[in-house]
């Protein structure tokens, strides 16, 4: 049920999970969302909780007509709060806060903070100022040290963009992780992502399992703490989640996250990740300076970050959330469907780290019920997303298959 006194959400980046969490916990509350993203027909379109849906151009590809949509969108389209939750659009709102602020609120972190969290390398360096373990970091600035780098390194490394996307002379640029085995790799590796975001990181592989401390802070205060321990990721190379559990809080994790957050000047949301060692070190991988796609875990356990988003921007008393319950499973279906097919169809050329073995993950993607078990993409009584995205990723997988066959009878 809406109740008309409490302000409405333009939410942007709808085919994303955090996004689909966010239209869930809002709408539950009666808040009126309206979602859009640049895909037609996202699934968060079909949830129960989607007030009205709306297409806009992909900031990516067409950034200022992206933008002359959002200023129409937010002078004429009634909306009180504005809420990005991907690095596709949350540059570009902190570039353009002022201007937005003349029609809506927009929920973002204070802006030397955002960007300092935005660039991995610094943030990084100022992991490593608060004291905080971080993997061995490089950062060459000319090929000749990438060179230097490659003859006293460790195998593998990793090499990382210091921002997902990259917005140069109105056009931007998105760019993944790659991995290199040894000096070719790294310089051909290395300069595929340099072409797309100059000058990345070259850090060295740490290998463990993946820990997440969550935080909402507003004014120096911890108003909501949350940690999760990763089970599978949907690539199993690495990439996001797919099954996640919830964990007591590690008193030694979430300290040494909030003092980093707090040396930032942070003020919002955070997702501080860490990957911990066969020998219980944590290292800091990164801090995510937006909603995160896991957040329906946290939800599930009692801690409503999205609500208490919600909440802070729109000036309604928040009671801090510090406990929540632990040993809940939280699954993304469809992002184990991609984990199961990767997995079926062997490591990737040339990787030599563990892989996944293919029956027992056979055996763990049928468990699809259990008393803890919660999903992402089909939550109780707002199935509808879920049954379209895993409509749409069979009709791809079809598509897929109809192309290959098609090669096939051709040659």
């Amino acid at each position: 049920m809406r109740e008309d006194n409490q302000p409405a959400v333009l939410l942007l980046d709808g085919n994303s999970l955090a996004s689909l969490a966010f239209t869930r916990s809002l709408g539950r509350a009666g808040i009126h969302v309206t979602v859009a993203d640049p895909a037609l027909d996202a699934p968060v379109r079909h949830s129960r909780y989607c007030a009205r849906y709306l297409q806009y151009p992909s900031p990516l590809d067409h950034p200022e007509a992206f933008r002359e949509w959002l200023f129409h969108e937010a002078a004429n389209g009634g909306h009180g709060l504005l809420i990005g939750t991907t690095d596709y659009t949350l540059p570009l709102l902190d570039e353009w806060r002022e201007a937005l602020s003349a029609h809506l609120r927009v929920a973002l972190p204070a802006r030397d903070a955002f960007r300092r969290a935005y660039d991995k390398a610094a943030t990084l360096e100022l992991a490593r100022e608060a004291g905080l373990a971080i993997p061995p970091t490089h950062l060459p600035r000319s090929m000749e040290e990438l060179e230097r780098l490659a003859a006293g390194s460790r195998w593998p490394l990793v090499i990382k963009p210091r921002s997902s996307v990259l917005a140069s002379q109105q056009r931007r640029s998105a760019a993944g992780v790659e991995y290199a085995w040894n000096a070719e790799e790294l310089r051909q590796r290395y300069a595929a992502v340099h072409e797309k975001s100059p000058w990345p990181m070259v850090q060295e592989y740490v290998s463990g399992a993946g820990a997440g401390c969550f935080f909402l802070i507003r004014d120096a205060c911890v108003l909501a703490q949350f940690q999760h321990l990763r089970i599978r990721d949907k690539n199993p190379t690495g990439s996001g989640s797919c099954l996640r559990l919830s964990v007591p809080p590690d008193e030694a994790l979430m300290a040494s996250s909030e003092r980093l957050l707090r040396g930032m000047g942070w003020d919002g949301l955070a997702m501080v990740e860490f990957k911990v060692d066969a020998d219980g070190m944590a290292y800091l991988m990164e801090v995510n300076p937006r909603p995160w796609g896991s957040m329906q875990l946290a939800v599930e356990a009692g801690v409503d970050f999205p609500l208490l988003w919600y909440r802070v921007w729109t000036g309604a008393p928040v009671e801090p959330v510090l406990n929540y319950q632990s040993g809940i499973l939280c699954r993304y279906l469809v992002g184990d469907l991609k984990h199961l097919e990767s997995v079926l169809n062997g490591p990737p050329p040339g990787w030599r780290l563990p892989y996944p073995k293919r029956l027992p993950t056979l055996l763990n993607f049928l468990r699809f019920w259990g008393r803890n078990l919660r999903y992402d993409d089909f939550a109780a009584g707002d199935w509808r997303p879920g049954l379209a995205e895993l409509g749409a990723h069979f009709r791809e997988l079809a598509g897929h298959l109809f192309r290959k066959l098609r090669r096939a009878g051709g040659a």
